[in-house]
């Protein structure tokens, strides 16, 4: 048997979290139906008493609880080919987000099953789902928005799985994506223990910008402040030694700025690195900057 990447791993843990699901809610419906068909049976033989209107209820439960039965014990038996099918198609988010809409499809035909045979009309229907959406939509509109939020993030990817990304300008959070969720998206700064991690609410990320680093090298920047004495005269000669210093060193290119602001003569340094590295990697092309650009003596 062939090694189960990450991303199958991914796809294989979901599909058990789904079938536990499932199979507690076929648990739920199953004893529903066998109590109502237990107080219906023992009514019929006189047994119990219960009104005519209690068991007319009661057979009315009976044939929704059967029909969200099947629509479980379907999806169970159904889930896994449904999703292997996409399995070499798209992101896993993709296929995540295509696994709950076949859910929810299987349910939502159950429901007009339920309401074709209580004898509803189509009209009835639309305009009862109208309502009943309404006033669902308005008690819980910030639920909606942050599903909606999850649907874009899902579709759009501004971000995957795995990938760095940056959110917010000045109070800022950054770190790898380890899970899209309809509420949070988990952020961890630290990919390599997750003991330290963020929860970051979906509504965030239509209020704050959002920088996606991906998954290898991206740009890096920091500014080195100077005294004028400080600078050697023969400034250019020594950033283009330090720059092959770097890169035999370090395998990084890079690149230097002379600038100045209100606090000073700076040089501005553009590097390339993994989000791993770019603290290791900064720290070293500030020694090699000291050690080389430093006027001798001091």
């Amino acid at each position: 048997m062939g090694k189960k990447t990450p991303r199958s791993g991914l796809i294989y843990v979901r599909s058990k979290l789904m079938h536990k699901s499932l199979n507690s809610f076929f648990m739920f419906f199953a004893v529903m139906i066998l109590i109502a068909l237990g107080i219906i049976a023992a009514d019929k033989r006189h047994l119990i008493s219960v009104p005519e209107a209690v068991t007319g209820t009661l057979e009315a439960l009976v044939v929704i609880f059967v029909s969200y039965a099947v629509a479980t014990l379907f999806t169970k038996l159904t889930v896994n080919r449904f999703l292997n099918y996409f399995e070499e198609m798209g992101e896993i988010e993709e296929r995540i987000l295509m696994g709950k809409m076949y859910l929810w499809f299987v349910y939502l035909l159950a429901t007009l099953a339920v309401f074709w045979y209580i004898g509803i009309t189509v009209n009835n229907i639309a305009i009862f789902l109208g309502l009943i959406t309404t006033g669902f939509a308005f008690a819980i509109r910030d639920i909606i928005l942050s599903y909606f939020i999850w649907f874009i993030l899902l579709t759009k990817k501004p971000f995957k799985i795995g990938d760095y990304i940056r959110v917010g300008e000045d109070d800022y959070l950054e770190g790898q994506v380890k899970h899209i969720g309809l509420f949070y998206v988990v952020v961890t700064p630290t990919p390599d223990t997750y003991d330290d991690f963020f929860k970051i609410p979906n509504k965030v990320f239509l209020e704050q910008p959002i920088k996606n680093h991906g998954r290898g090298k991206f740009r890096n920047e920091f500014d080195m402040y100077f005294e004028m004495d400080d600078l050697p005269e023969d400034l250019p000669a020594k950033v283009e030694a330090l720059k092959e210093m770097v890169w035999n060193t370090l395998d990084v290119s890079v690149s230097f700025f002379l600038g100045s602001d209100r606090d000073g003569v700076k040089i501005t340094v553009y590097y390339k690195s993994t989000y791993d590295r770019r603290e290791q990697v900064r720290h070293q092309i500030t020694s090699m900057m000291l050690n080389e650009l430093r006027p001798v003596g001091k």
